[in-house]
């Protein structure tokens, strides 16, 4: 019986090309085609960064294994163009991007990679931006033989339902490959040229000891360049031979099925990143009046550092905090939004030099918004007493030293700037999802709502007043004392001063399927007290025409103040709940990080 290294030396004989002569991975081990299917999508996700440094051909970029780069992989380079008008107001309503030509990752680290230019139309600089397109990606399969041509049809529709590709028919392949009996390079180019591919895989398929040894090379179609090889063995033990049950790698479990330690502070938002390069992530919790930052070690939670407020400021309420990699240099900035003396300001934070520095100051609102195929956006709004959110909300970029605002974001009539997210449902566009005033989620295309839950999503939110004399520059819900109810907390103001912001709601994709699926908390309103008296966190995913629950956690110990979701390689997809658990009559309220990733 033939070896693996003899099958693999006949698929490498099959291949002439120069080309073909990269040196095979694998074996793994696949008990479904499904399986495969996602292996191949792992190399084609999509991402976007800046770039941080040019030397020569060189480029650092700062984007890296966490957000899925892998040598070999190309990415196109640009940068922001011209203004684009509003061809009656002459408002600048977005920019033409400048294509400055394509860039091949040669080397990466955690967070960072370095690339060589492949093709150039302009001399790189830093602050281009770098991606893999968001649209869907034209892949052909090359069969190499004739045998189980109902596991190549399989994966061909597996590929299809990630919703990532746009995968040629299998008829149309055999029709082009009739008559023809050489596999090599010029026939790659030449499927691609004819089909307006992005990509190929040559497929082999070989019978190796009761299973089935497949060998998947990708290439680039326009040049034919291999980007890499997956050799795997596949184990067929279920009933269905080919497609299987889809085995979705996310599923709500408990990290490590214990009790989360309570947190030192009392916290009321938190974030959570690698602030300082080193790997190990860092979680940002503000008690609406500092920053602390703190790790989780074996023996609790440990300090990494707590903000000194000035005498000043002791009166502000900060109400939004992100984290985002913005200015491009690799370490993702702190951003923080407050209320002080009567105004909304913002400010960035950033670890600097062993420490954690405040790098800059924004006049109004900032929020960071994931947006699919560009990354993490900063966006921002003007603020007013009178209007509170004032004018149209815009981008804001990192330039010449500060943060600058640019193209202006349309949103639904009645949506603010922290109720919604974009989210790539596998649509023709991008969709919007919002929280309407009734705490139910609303579908947008553009400005129109397509639909709405019947069901409330209950976040704890935060109150707000308009600043009308002096005093009660701000008066929100006491983050000590959910169980006041909105009615109480706000007594003595005119409720026309009142502005309510929802909690966040997050959209990820949680399966690795090329599509989004929907994270929000769904707190239980108490009957008579008012406030919360228990949480969940629930997923939500598109079935085309409506967002359908597709699991949820009930057993949380108190209600959600804030989510996250967060991703890296030791643990995987996880979502961490901030869960504010009651201490009854007598005791005292404490706050905790749930957390909860995949098997």
């Amino acid at each position: 019986m033939k070896t693996v290294f003899v099958i693999i030396m006949v698929v490498a004989s099959l291949l002439v090309s120069p080309a073909f002569a990269d040196k095979a991975l694998g074996p793994e081990e696949f008990t479904s085609i499904d399986e495969l299917a996602y292996a191949i999508a792992a190399y084609f996700p999509k991402v976007q960064g800046g770039v941080t440094a040019v030397q020569g051909d060189r480029l650092t970029l700062a984007l890296g294994e966490k957000h899925g780069l892998l040598p070999g992989m190309e990415l196109t380079l640009w940068r922001d163009g011209r203004e684009i008008l509003h061809p009656v107001t002459k408002a600048v309503i977005g920019r033409a991007e400048d294509e400055i030509g394509t860039i091949s990752i040669v080397s990466v680290k955690e967070s960072t990679s370095i690339a060589t230019m492949k093709k150039q139309l302009k001399a790189p600089q830093e602050g281009d931006r770098a991606r893999i397109t968001p649209k869907k990606i034209g892949i052909g399969i090359l069969p190499l033989r004739n045998d189980r041509p109902e596991l190549i049809k399989d994966l061909a529709a597996r590929l299809g339902e990630l919703g990532r590709f746009t995968v040629l028919g299998n008829d149309k392949v055999d029709a082009f490959l009739k008559d023809r009996k050489q596999r090599d390079a010029d026939l790659i180019k030449d499927m691609g040229k004819t089909f307006s591919l992005d990509a190929v895989v040559a497929v082999g398929i070989f019978p190796s000891e009761g299973k089935y040894l497949i060998t998947s090379k990708l290439f680039y179609a326009d040049d034919a360049k291999p980007l890499d090889t997956i050799v795997a063995q596949l184990n067929l033990t279920t009933k269905r031979e080919a497609l299987g049950d889809v085995r979705p790698f996310f599923a709500p479990v408990k990290v490590s099925g214990e009790k989360a330690p309570d947190l030192p502070v009392n916290a009321r938002y938190f974030a959570i990143a690698d602030l300082d390069g080193d790997t190990a992530a860092e979680y940002v919790f503000s008690d609406e009046k500092k920053l602390s930052i703190y790790r989780i070690e074996p023996s609790g939670w440990k300090e990494v550092w707590a903000e000194t407020v000035p005498l000043k400021d002791r009166e502000s309420q900060q109400f939004h905090i992100d984290v985002a990699d913005i200015n491009g240099n690799g370490r993702p900035e702190i951003f923080v939004t407050r209320m002080l003396n009567k105004t909304v300001t913002s400010y960035a934070m950033e670890f600097q030099d062993g420490s954690y520095r405040r790098t800059a100051e924004v006049p109004g609102f900032l929020r960071v918004i994931a947006y699919p195929g560009r990354g993490n956006v900063l966006i921002g709004q003007n603020y007013s007493p009178e209007n509170f959110f004032d004018g149209m909300p815009r981008e804001y970029a990192w330039s010449g030293g500060s943060y600058t605002p640019g193209a202006e974001v349309v949103l639904p009539k009645g949506t603010d700037l922290y109720s919604f997210i974009y989210a790539d449902f596998g649509e023709p566009r991008l969709l919007l999802v919002s929280f309407d005033d009734d705490h139910r989620l609303v579908v947008y295309s553009g400005e129109t709502p397509l639909w709405k839950s019947e069901e409330k999503y209950l976040t704890v939110e935060t109150v707000l007043t308009k600043p009308l004399t002096g005093t009660d520059a701000a008066l929100g819900r006491d983050p000590t004392d959910l169980d006041k109810s909105f009615q109480t907390s706000a007594a003595h103001v005119d409720k026309g001063r009142l502005v309510k912001i929802s909690g966040r709601i997050l959209a990820f994709d949680l399966y690795g399927s090329g599509k989004d699926d929907l994270v929000v908390a769904k707190n239980t309103a108490q009957t008579f007290l008012g406030g919360y008296k228990g949480g969940e966190l629930e997923v939500l995913t598109w079935n085309g025409s409506r967002l359908e629950p597709r699991w949820n956690v009930k057993d949380l110990t108190g209600p959600v103040l804030d989510i996250q979701v967060s991703r890296s390689d030791k643990t995987g997809v996880q979502i961490n709940g901030l869960v504010k658990v009651h201490g009854g009559v007598f005791g005292k309220d404490i706050v905790r990080v749930e957390k909860y990733q995949g098997k």
